[in-house]
């Protein structure tokens, strides 16, 4: 039994999808899983298991942040967790050709949070595992759903300073290098645990994000040609839901394809 995933090994997956919110895990359960049965509920903690396609999934909350995150990862690997994929929203993206309703695969993120410095140095990588972005971008091809592939950014302080996100974008002042791909195309506050901690315990991490906001650009953002303070809310048009559905069913799809690994 965890100290705050309050499950016992036997009741657990060795597949795992981590929503943030405890609502959607109820939701992921109750909508797409088949003899979905809550586990348990401590705090921000809330943990479902059921089948999809004959594989048994569980699904585990973690409510907002990186330090919250890294308990629930830590303990899901504990109960002999092997793949783990975050089911997650970024907001807006951080390019102007990612649209509300697409999906974003990072392949990594900035760790620029607090919890993950207690594990390594920063300049240690946070990234995803390679199995599990592969498995990702194929379900999201075979769905045919607009998904975009790129590095995430992973922060603490929702409400904190714009220059935190804007100094990020700064490559866009240096006028050889404007042109450049430049592939960070999210921020979030969650995966950078996620990836690390996955990587130093040996296990598959991934994840799969929604963009349920409009695009706040960040060459537009260093360019002046939007103003950026705080990221906005998310919105309630029926992409932006739709956003949310596309997220869960593409992990789901590719824990099939990944569980033929175990």
């Amino acid at each position: 039994m965890q100290n705050h995933i309050k499950c016992t090994k036997s009741q657990y997956s060795r597949i795992v999808l981590m929503p943030g919110d405890p609502a959607r895990a109820e939701y992921i359960a109750k909508k797409f899983l088949s003899y979905s049965k809550k586990l348990s509920s401590y705090r921000e903690f809330i943990t479902y298991v059921g089948f999809y396609k004959g594989v048994k999934i569980a699904v585990t909350s973690t409510g907002i942040g990186s330090p919250s995150t890294s308990i629930a990862v830590e303990e899901a690997i504990n109960l002999g967790a092997n793949i783990i994929i975050r089911v997650g929203t970024c907001g807006g993206s951080l390019k102007k050709e990612i649209k509300v309703g697409s999906i974003i695969i990072p392949t990594a993120s900035i760790r620029e949070e607090g919890t993950t410095r207690e594990y390594m140095p920063a300049e240690f990588p946070a990234v995803a595992d390679v199995d599990v972005v592969q498995a990702l971008k194929v379900a999201a091809l075979n769905l045919k759903y607009n998904y975009f592939v790129g590095i995430n950014r992973t922060h603490d302080a929702f409400y904190g300073k714009s220059q935190n996100l804007k100094k990020w974008g700064e490559i866009y002042l240096n006028k050889r290098m404007r042109e450049w791909y430049f592939p960070l195309i999210s921020s979030e506050m969650e995966c950078a645990p996620l990836f690390l901690i996955g990587t130093l315990r040996g296990i598959k991490t991934g994840a799969v994000l929604a963009v349920n906001a409009n695009p706040e650009p960040l060459k537009d953002m260093i360019l002046n040609k939007l103003r950026f303070d705080v990221p906005k809310s998310k919105i309630y048009t029926n992409e932006a839901k739709l956003s949310v559905d596309r997220t869960i069913q593409t992990a789901l799809d590719a824990s099939i394809i990944l569980s033929k690994m175990l």
